[in-house]
Parts: structure tokens; sequence; C-alpha cells
């Protein structure tokens, strides 16, 4: 097997330069080491023998597919049920209270970044069981997108072996999931919760209509200060009115847009769209 070499020189830099003029991402020299052990699972399903031949094959123009996978190897958050712990804790602090106001009939969650599904499987769950606690509830949907073709369709067959099971809670597991053949399933009730499609962040993507409620974590980080500031002028534009958007805990929004507010809760930090 041809060894693979992450670190050979110059090869960074070049990666650096074409990740800006391709997605406007900006990565610093402190990410090298983060960055290319992402992208060693890359080299190997395109079979490169270097970081430097993967650089070269990225600056082709018909080399979408690599180029998408660069990107979502680069921003997707790491797959895991039940993660970020912040993030539950939010959702059980103060936003199921929120989507369930009885005075709804329906409130809709974008998850960008969705990976092979355990975050947006992990929501429906955990708020389906809030759902059962009370007698009535609005309709709840999740729009989960990633820029993967496969990983969209390996979330929306929605099975899971035993190795990606990290962070199930037991008693959710054994209400919410069914095994078969020593992989297992979201049960129909969780799976017509969540809705998977393609999106990149890069191109238009207002025709999804509104949401009450977008999540997107670690992904705004990488992109150059432009290429954020229209991302996030997007997801105002897609927010109702008093919207809220869930970030990375290192990804500042107010720098990049004006059009939210911050909230410190005691679970945690969201941004909350400016009614007008």
């Amino acid at each position: 097997m041809t060894s693979i070499s992450l670190q050979e020189g110059g090869a960074y830099q070049s990666l650096q330069m074409v990740l800006q003029d391709e997605f406007g991402i900006v990565i610093g020299e402190e990410r090298q080491y983060a960055l290319t052990a992402k992208l060693k699972p890359v080299i190997s399903e395109f079979s490169f023998d270097s970081l430097d031949t993967l650089v070269g094959e990225m600056q082709n123009r018909d080399a979408v597919d690599l180029r998408n996978s660069v990107l979502h190897a680069i921003t997707t958050y790491e797959d895991a049920w039940f993660e970020p712990p912040e993030l539950f804790n939010l959702l059980d602090e103060y936003l199921l209270d929120e989507m369930l106001n009885r005075d709804r009939e329906n409130y809709r969650i974008w998850v960008v970044g969705s990976g092979a599904g355990q975050l947006p499987y992990s929501l429906a769950m955990r708020i389906r069981e809030a759902i059962k606690a009370q007698k009535s509830a609005p309709s709840i949907s999740i729009e989960a997108t990633d820029i993967s073709d496969t990983l969209v369709h390996r979330a929306t067959r929605g099975l899971f072996e035993d190795a990606s099971m990290d962070g199930m809670v037991e008693p959710l597991k054994r209400k919410y999931m069914d095994e078969h053949d020593g992989q297992w399933a979201p049960v129909d009730d969780i799976k017509s919760m969540v809705t998977f499609s393609r999106c990149n962040l890069l191109e238009d993507f207002e025709d999804k209509g509104h949401f009450d409620l977008i999540i997107c974590l670690d992904v705004l980080v990488y992109f150059s200060v432009p290429v954020k500031a229209q991302i996030l002028d997007s997801f105002s534009t897609l927010l109702d009115p008093s919207g809220i958007l869930v970030a990375g805990i290192n990804e500042p929004i107010l720098p990049f847009n004006k059009d939210f507010d911050m909230v410190r809760h005691d679970a945690g930090i969201f941004y909350r769209r400016k009614t007008l």
C-alpha cells in the first residue's frame, strides 16, 4: 500500500490557497494538524498518494465530487448521538418550551451539516419525548442537509452499525430504535419527523422556505468574512421573525451580521433574529 504523506513541503500552504479560492475558507497554520487529519480519509478514498496530489486535482474544474468531499470533511461536525451536550442542554432548558407552545401550528428546524444523521435523529427522539409529556403540540419537522450525497443517502436509510451508536441513551434506544441483522434503525415515528437533502452553503438555498430554528455547528468558523456574512444574511432571510440560530461555541455571529441579538441563557448562548 502506498504511504500517504500529509506534511510534505508546501502542500499545506497550497491547500490553504485553494480552499480560499474555491470556497472562501480561510484556515491558519494552527489548524494544520487537525485539517490534514480530516483529509486523510479523502486522500485514501480517491487513491491519492499525497496531499499535493489532492490539491492539484482539486483545481480540475471537473473534480466536483472531490471538492465536495473536501468541503464536507472540513466542515462536518463529528457524528455522535446526543452531541454536543451544549445543544441538548439548551434544547431541554429553553428550546423545547418554545417549540411546544400550543399557540403554534407548526415548527420547522433546519440542521446544517447533518452527516450520517445522528444529530437530527437525536433531536427527533428528544422532541418526541417532550411531545408525549403534554396533551397537544404543534407539528414539528426537521430538515437535515449535508453537502455529501453519500451521507444524505446513508442518513435517509437510517441504518447504524454498533460502532456508530456512540452516545446513544439506552432508554431512548429501547423506545425509538429497532435492531435488524446487527444494525439499528430509528422507528418510523422518528424517521417521519426528519427529511434529508443535499445542500451546499456556497450555493443559493433561499428556496427552502422559512424556519423557526437553524442549527449550524462548527461550520461558519471555516469561511472567510465575506462568505460568512453572505451565509448569515441568507439564514436571517430564512428565519421567521424572532427565529433562533444556534451556532458552534467558537463561532461569533454579531460581528458579521446585525440582524441577530445574542441571548445568554443559563443553558447556553444562541442568537435570535430581530423583529422588524
